[in-house]
């Protein structure tokens, strides 16, 4: 696939950030930078997956019932007492 480029404005902090990880890994900042919009773009695949899998469910009525919510609700106040 052919590339394109762009450009983008970032902080003097990050692209020094990027620059030290990209030659810790013997890597260019290019292939880091784009490693990075990578795993971003799938975890927002993702995210927006589970968001639409669960907006599908409340549209035909999937709810979690009362006594199901009772039992998250103790778990997780049993966790936090740990």
């Amino acid at each position: 696939m052919a590339s394109q480029n762009f450009s983008i404005r970032t902080e003097p902090a990050i692209l020094a950030e990027l620059d030290k990880l990209a030659e810790a890994q013997n890597r260019s900042r290019n292939f880091v930078v784009n490693e990075a919009i990578e795993r971003y773009l799938a975890e927002e695949r993702q995210w927006t997956a589970q968001v639409q899998a669960g907006l599908a469910a409340a549209a035909a009525g999937d709810f979690a019932t009362d006594a199901e919510m009772d039992a998250l609700f103790e778990k997780f106040e049993a966790e936090a007492d740990r």
